[in-house]
């Protein structure tokens, strides 16, 4: 029976100890940190002491910066009052200066009657003016009724009549005895012809003249200011829009300083009508003695303080809240986390693991601090096989060691620097690039590194991303090169201008941007083709980067625009030295395709700080500049001129005069006959547009085509033209008489814009005309141009009955293998040969040219023809037809097509 009896005791007694056990570790914990439950009230109260006191400090230093910005300002108006009362009293002592002067000149029978009716004197400011004998007797005056008046016994006429000499008086305020009002006298002394004293040359004014600079937004409606004499009496004074005299003063006392000039701070009561304090600035008139006062209302300047103070308060005795309230939640999480704190090596454990699948490398680090408490080294408690493969180990030759054991140098010295600040801050992130040095353990050229403090160890986690680094370097290359040329491109200097403008302004040093446009590059790219045109690209690059300085950027901003940017220039002649090697480094030429082709560059110039003061600003003047340069000759280098604003803008509004004339239809069709020098009367002719502009007559297509090219307005042009020049065929067509062929002018840019062939079907349908009548004009160098020439719409027109052609011919570059495979049906010769076809190389030159054009099977048309001379020659050289002002001038279309000409028999033409 004994076992029986004993088990319910042995069972029992366990059941009583496991009780206290589950207890003790809690009890433990709080036995041992009672006192550190006090640690977050004892901080809060410690921040909340600090932050008072950072408040009101604050709020000290705020009211002494503002007072003394207060007082800083105040002095620099009275300055500036003071010179502008100066001013006005220099302007009124020239006026008696004058007035003395006229006296003289005039022999002393000067007349000032009426003078301030005429304007000749201000009524705002001047009460009078006259001139006063010796014996104080009013000679003459402003107001006439003064003259006889006797202003002996006047200051400001005892003062000159005892001075002896010649000098300025400025009286205090007198009674006006005409104006009844209170006035302040300038007084000069008139001489006799001896130099001895003969009167006094009188202006007097009203006070308003001295405070009529009030400058009522910096003073405010309670400031004042005011002008006093040496006797401290003030002789003007306004008090915001308020002028006050003697007999209702805005000073109480006369103001009597220390110090010649200063600032001061005067009471309101003792000093001033309205008892507001203000704060005074004054300053000495040389010469007259007079002094200057400006007073700013100390409450209302001191308003953003009281403002910013009520605000600050608010804001602490929330602050001291929110710290009470962090205190207390700040104790309850504190117990609870440490409470918690057993759970971290379970929680180490798990993320080790996860850690094995993620990638990344996963590590344990735990501060072995000196005396001080300063972590000197690190021991690495737990380490993933990944982690330690990074390093080429295995976990067990890693875990148990110490940081030191594999770095050392600054490399270990960064790393305890990376795991102290994480130890401060509670976590340390950054992607750091792994430069090689001997003795490298990481096998990676870019990681991502997190250390968090957990307790008082640290999770570590090391993550390769080279490869994604390297991909991101490779995008930013990119993203920044210009890929033809390998220079930087139009986003890098978007990004670096600002950068290197801001650096100039710090420095105080200028910089200086190019804007480089090549000339005839679009030729030459049209003519040679894409290839070629990459090609001359990359080597103008390669010559710009010769011929600039070591330290100097290069940009291709796309197409033929670079960009040079010049850092810390010493002036406008470094900039054209490094323009002239620009410059010179397009003489050379450049080889393509066998052959060498000249090009030249224009290059505006714009500086900082002269031109802008911004990135945009600076790249917009240059390339304005640039402009210039284009329009006044090409191939040279110009500085930015605020003129070429006028420029831009005439260009603007012609544009938009442009655009207005298209959809008014103010564009006109001209036509001149093409005659056959053979049978002596019109075989073709051409039509020509003409701008009929509102208030300036007919506008000749020089002025205009350009820009509609540039534009692309010359696409809707086009359409007009030719469906003016089929409507008026159908209007000649119902007279009943033979018609010939008319040509119109088509642009290379409506090869690219529009569709030609469709353009042509559709007007012949709805205008239900002869093909036939319609010929297509094409310059030589248009023609040229990359896949225009090949286009198979060419063959197409010829099949609709429509025939080709070439104008301007030798002023491009076409080839005879070109010409061959073109199939034009008529060749027009440039003007410019025609005019030198009286010389014996021109006249070589031509006969070339139209044996040459017969061997294709084309008829040849001379241009520019002006003279029978001219015309006699080009028919004894075979030339077909000839157009010019010899046979007629572009006409308007009449009733019936243009097609008399008169052509002189040879007997009658010019020898």
């Amino acid at each position: 029976m004994s076992p029986r009896t004993d088990q319910p005791v042995l069972a029992g007694k366990p059941a009583r100890l496991r009780a206290p056990s589950r207890l003790r570790p809690l009890l433990d914990f709080l036995r041992q940190r009672l006192g550190l439950l006090l640690l977050w009230p004892a901080i809060g109260l410690l921040g909340g002491l600090l932050l008072w006191s950072y408040v009101l400090t604050d709020l000290e230093n705020d009211r002494r910066a503002r007072q003394a910005e207060l007082e800083r300002q105040v002095d620099a108006y009275s300055r500036s009052y003071a010179i502008r009362v100066r001013r006005s009293v220099a302007d009124t002592d020239r006026l008696l200066l004058l007035l003395r002067h006229n006296w003289m000149v005039s022999g002393r029978h000067l007349d000032l009657a009426g003078t301030i009716e005429a304007g000749i004197f201000s009524r705002q400011y001047i009460a009078g003016a006259g001139l006063v004998d010796r014996k104080g007797v009013v000679l003459t005056s402003s107001h006439p009724d003064a003259v006889g008046w006797n202003f002996g016994d006047k200051p400001y006429f005892t003062e000159q009549q005892r001075s002896g000499g010649d000098h300025l008086y400025v009286s205090a305020p007198l009674e006006g005895r005409l104006s009844h009002r209170e006035v302040i006298a300038f007084s000069r002394p008139l001489l006799s012809p001896r130099g001895a004293f003969d009167g006094i040359v009188l202006v007097s004014v009203f006070p308003a003249f001295f405070t009529q600079h009030y400058a009522e937004p910096l003073l405010g409606r309670q400031g004042f200011a005011a002008v006093t004499g040496r006797d401290g009496v003030v002789r003007a004074c306004r008090h915001g829009d308020v002028e006050h005299t003697a007999e209702v003063p805005f000073l109480l006392k006369p103001f009597r300083p220390v110090v010649v000039q200063g600032v001061a701070r005067l009471e309101g009561r003792p000093w001033f009508t309205d008892g507001r304090a203000r704060v005074v600035g004054w300053q000495p008139i040389p010469g007259i003695g007079l002094t200057a006062l400006v007073g700013v209302d100390e409450y209302t300047a001191m308003a953003p303080y009281r403002n910013h103070r009520e605000t600050a308060l608010n804001g602490a005795w929330w602050n001291t809240a929110w710290l009470t309230l962090a205190a207390l939640l700040a104790t309850s999480f504190y117990v609870h986390a440490k409470w918690k704190r057993h759970q971290l090596d379970t929680i180490r454990a798990t993320y080790r693991l996860a850690t094995e699948d993620a990638g990344e490398g996963f590590f344990i680090h735990r501060p072995l601090r000196d005396r001080h408490g300063v972590a000197r080294d690190f021991e690495i408690l737990d380490c993933n096989n990944h982690g330690a493969k990074m390093f080429s180990r295995e976990p067990g030759q890693i875990i148990g060691r110490r940081l030191s054991d594999f770095f050392d140098g600054q490399i270990f010295e960064d790393i305890r620097a990376w795991l102290s600040e994480a130890l401060e801050a509670g976590r340390f992130e950054r992607e750091i690039e792994v430069r090689p040095r001997p003795g490298q353990l990481l096998h990676a050229s870019w990681v991502h590194y997190k250390a968090v403090r957990a307790g008082e160890d640290l999770a570590v986690t090391i993550r390769d991303i080279s490869e994604s680094k390297a991909h991101l370097s490779e995008l930013e290359r990119r993203s920044n090169s210009d890929e033809l040329t390998g220079l930087p491109n139009r986003y890098w200097i978007q990004q670096y201008l600002p950068r290197a403008i801001d650096r100039a302004r710090a420095d105080g040093h200028a910089l200086a941007v190019l804007f480089i446009d090549l000339d005839g590059f679009k030729t030459v790219n049209d003519v040679l083709g894409h290839a070629a045109g990459d090609e001359l690209l990359r080597t103008v690059g390669k010559r710009l980067t010769l011929a600039v300085r070591p330290n100097d950027h290069v940009v291709r901003l796309g197409g033929d625009e670079f960009v040079v940017v010049l850092d810390h220039v010493g002036g406008a002649a470094d900039v054209e030295h490094v323009a002239g090697r620009v410059l010179a480094a397009f003489h050379d030429g450049f080889h393509l395709q066998h052959a060498t082709h000249v090009l030249n560059a224009s290059i505006g110039i714009s500086m900082f700080p002269e031109h802008g003061d911004d990135a945009e600003t600076l790249l917009k003047n240059a390339d304005i500049a640039m402009y210039a340069v284009k329009t006044e000759g090409k191939g040279n280098y110009c500085f930015f001129q605020s003129r070429f604003f006028e420029a831009i803008r005439i260009r603007l509004e012609t544009e938009v005069e442009l655009r207005r004339a298209l959809e008014q239809q103010q564009f006109v069709v001209h036509y001149q006959p093409r005659v056959d020098l053979l049978e002596g009367k019109a075989s073709s002719m051409e039509a020509l547009v003409r701008w009929e502009r509102p208030g300036q007559g007919l506008t000749g297509p020089d002025h205009f085509i350009p820009l509609l090219e540039e534009t692309g307005l010359i696409v809707q042009l086009g359409e007009q033209v030719l469906d003016s020049v089929c409507r008026q065929l159908v209007h000649w067509a119902r007279q009943g008489e033979p018609l010939v062929p008319v040509s119109v002018n088509v642009s290379p840019r409506q090869f690219g814009q529009s569709d030609i062939l469709a353009l042509f079907r559709a007007a012949i349908q709805r205008h239900g005309i002869d093909p036939s009548l319609l010929e297509i004009e094409l310059t030589e160098s248009s023609m040229m141009q990359e896949g225009i020439g090949e286009s198979a719409v060419f063959h197409q027109l010829r099949e609709l009955g429509i025939k080709l052609c070439l104008d301007d011919f030798g002023t491009g570059y076409s080839s005879l293998s070109q010409l061959q495979k073109l199939h034009f049906d008529v060749l027009k010769i440039d003007r410019a040969f025609v005019l030198r076809i009286e010389h014996p190389e021109g006249d070589t030159l031509i006969a070339s040219m139209i044996a040459m054009a017969h061997a294709l099977g084309m008829r040849v048309v001379a241009e520019g023809v002006e003279n029978p001379r001219q015309m006699q020659l080009l028919k004894s050289l075979g030339c077909d037809e000839g157009q010019g002002f010899f046979f007629s001038r572009p006409v308007p279309p009449g009733a019936r097509q243009p097609l008399g000409v008169h052509i002189p028999q040879p007997a009658h033409a010019a020898p």
